[in-house]
């Protein structure tokens, strides 16, 4: 072979290294975690910084490579063309034609592709000087690409959308983190999954879905005796109580149980009476519609930490309280003398209040209890029924069978699930 062969070869395998370098960036820079290059960015580390300006304008960046990738493998095309056609003739189309598919799917595409997937982190660092020298030659020509391509969705009547980080893609990380553990591993990244979704659950659920129902408040009323008032203190689990008139037409504050208990002892042996609201809190009343997150930031300024909520009317709906936004993260937290869930039996079935709500139930137990139809297990079996189910009555929920064991009146006081085998 003459110099030029040589040349011709030697400018053919570096278009190909090239072309890999290109093939193996577009993935790493893709692949690579976000998370990852914002912390390195942190620590100073300049090539974290350039790709962190990189995925801001990743329409662009892409643009740019791809023009460069789809260039350096023409020209060596074209090249490895000449060169054989010089050697074999016309049929050198053909010998250039399969030599070049061969090489750059194989060592242009799959292996460098391959290698950015395995390590993309490593890669995408590694790689950040050659993206940012593209971006310097060839992002003007990008820009120019992606102004050409919206008009061509515009001409057909398609809205260029603009790539975003949706908080679905935060859910979809969740659910695959720590499903390659085993063992104590497995149960402790279950238990982080469950609590990962219940921050972003924050910005989605309102004081209305977490709060205690109005029916099962512990409250206090101002006009009982002192001996009623006294026992319903020791009964209740809770340090902290409403004190209210007429059935909570008529909220009077917030009452220390300890404190409480305490004036009415003495009160009980000086034999006087006693006023409960002089130990009271002034009351706070939230509206349903608040979302959790900014019910969490106010009461990182109140005392005591729990709220009166109030529908549209002003009606008292419920009553809410750190702890209750706290399990949505942590799951429910067991009051005194309270199992959050019943132990389920060889068969899998497990026995549930009727008021205990399908997300701590879901949040316990790694289920799917539907969630849109009710709030509460008794109130899913009547959403099903379209009535009020007799005991004993089996509902079907999906892969779900909830069945009636206790009712009171018009109210179901417990049930049991049990799901189907996977």
């Amino acid at each position: 072979m003459d110099a030029v062969s040589w040349a011709m070869l030697g400018a053919i395998l570096a278009l190909l290294i090239l072309s890999a370098l290109f093939s193996g960036s577009e993935t790493a820079i893709t692949a690579a975690s976000r998370a990852f290059i914002t912390r390195r960015t942190r620590e100073g580390d300049r090539r974290a910084l350039t790709l962190s300006r990189l995925q801001e304008r990743k329409d662009r960046f892409l643009a740019a490579l791809l023009v460069g990738n789809n260039f350096v493998n023409t020209t060596a095309t074209a090249l490895a063309s000449s060169l054989l056609i010089a050697w074999f003739g016309e049929g050198g189309v053909v010998y250039a034609s399969l030599a070049m598919t061969v090489l750059l799917v194989i060592f242009a595409e799959v292996l460098p592709k391959t290698y950015a997937l395995q390590r993309p982190d490593a890669t995408a660092l590694a790689a950040a000087p050659l993206l940012a020298a593209v971006m310097r030659l060839l992002g003007p020509l990008g820009s120019a690409v992606n102004w050409l391509l919206s008009h061509v969705f515009r001409l057909f009547g398609v809205q260029a959308a603009q790539a975003r980080r949706s908080e679905e893609e935060l859910l979809g990380a969740i659910e695959l983190h720590g499903t390659d553990e085993r063992g104590e591993a497995e149960a402790a990244a279950q238990e982080e999954r469950r609590m990962l979704r219940g921050v972003l659950a924050l910005d989605d659920l309102t004081v209305g879905d977490v709060m205690t129902h109005r029916a099962r408040i512990h409250a206090l009323d101002a006009d009982a005796a002192p001996e009623a008032l006294m026992a319903r203190i020791l009964a209740a689990p809770h340090s902290r109580m409403p004190l209210w008139r007429q059935r909570g037409e008529e909220v009077l504050g917030i009452v220390d149980a300890r404190a409480a208990l305490h004036a009415l002892a003495a009160a009980r042996q000086e034999g006087g009476a006693v006023d409960l609201k002089r130990f009271a809190a002034p009351p706070s009343f939230v509206p349903e519609t608040r979302p959790l997150r900014e019910q969490l930031h106010a009461f990182r300024a109140m005392t005591p930490k729990l709220a009166l909520v109030v529908d549209e009317y002003g009606t008292i709906r419920g009553l809410v309280t750190l702890e209750d936004i706290v399990e949505v993260v942590v799951g429910q937290i067991a009051q005194r003398g309270e199992a959050i869930i019943a132990d389920d039996d060889a068969d899998g079935i497990v026995e549930v209040r009727g008021d205990a709500r399908l997300r701590e139930i879901n949040h316990a137990l790694d289920w799917d209890l539907p969630q849109d139809e009710a709030s509460t297990a008794g109130g899913l079996a009547i959403a099903r029924t379209h009535g009020i189910p007799e005991i004993g009555a089996r509902i079907r929920v999906g892969r779900y069978t909830l069945t009636v064991l206790e009712r009171r009146g018009w109210r179901i006081d417990r049930l049991s699930i049990g799901r189907d085998a996977d």
